[in-house]
C-alpha cells in the first residue's frame, strides 16, 4: 500500500515563478508605452534628444500648439546661434508623443546629415527620415522607413529614460 503525504503549504514555487516571469515580460513594455507629451510656450523650441549638431550651428528641436496640438506640433529646423527657427521638417507628420525627449536625432560627423528617429504609435515600428542639410535648408533623402535594428536601438537608448533634451530656444510655458 502506497501512502501519499500531503504539504500543510501549497505548491507556490511554479506558480510564483510564473507571476515574476510574467511581470517581467509586461513591465518593461507598459514603461515604453508612456506618451510624452509637452506643452510649449508661443515662441518656445525645444532640442530633441542629440538635436545639437556636432558644428553647433544647427539643431533639430519641437515646437507645438496650445487646444489642438495634432494641428500645430512639428519638428524643426533650428538655427543653434540665433535660436530661430529656419523651417518644418514638413514630411515628419504622424506622431505619438508631443515631448522633444521622444525623438532623437543622429548627425553626420560633419553635420551636413541627420536622421530623426520616433514613434508613430504604441504598436508600429519606430520611424526615420533623413535629411541633408545645406545653405540653412533640410532637403528630405529617405524617410518614412521603419527604423533599422541599430536606429532602434540608438533610440532606446536616447529616448526611453524620459532625460530633459538640453537646449531650449525662448520661453517656456511654465515659467
Amino acid at each position: 500500500m502506497t501512502m501519499h503525504l500531503r504539504s500543510s503549504t501549497p505548491r507556490t514555487g511554479p506558480l510564483l515563478a510564473l507571476a515574476l516571469f510574467l511581470c517581467a515580460l509586461v513591465l518593461p513594455a507598459t514603461i515604453v508605452q508612456a506618451t510624452s507629451s509637452y506643452d510649449y510656450g508661443a515662441d518656445e523650441f525645444v532640442t530633441i534628444q542629440n538635436g545639437m549638431s556636432p558644428d553647433h550651428k544647427y539643431a533639430i528641436t519641437a515646437h507645438g500648439g496650445s487646444d489642438k496640438r495634432e494641428e500645430r506640433f512639428h519638428i524643426y529646423l533650428t538655427d543653434a546661434v540665433t535660436g530661430k527657427k529656419i523651417g518644418p521638417l514638413e514630411e515628419i507628420g504622424d506622431f505619438l508623443d508631443t515631448g522633444a525627449d521622444a525623438y532623437c536625432a543622429k548627425w553626420s560627423k560633419a553635420s551636413d546629415e541627420v536622421t530623426i528617429i520616433y514613434r508613430i504609435s504604441r504598436q508600429d515600428p519606430l520611424k526615420a527620415y533623413s535629411y541633408h542639410i545645406a545653405k540653412r535648408r533640410a532637403a528630405l533623402i529617405s524617410g518614412p522607413v521603419d527604423a533599422t535594428k541599430e536606429q532602434t536601438t540608438y533610440w532606446g537608448k536616447q529616448c526611453s529614460k524620459g532625460e530633459s533634451t538640453g537646449k531650449v530656444f525662448g520661453t517656456p510655458l511654465n515659467q
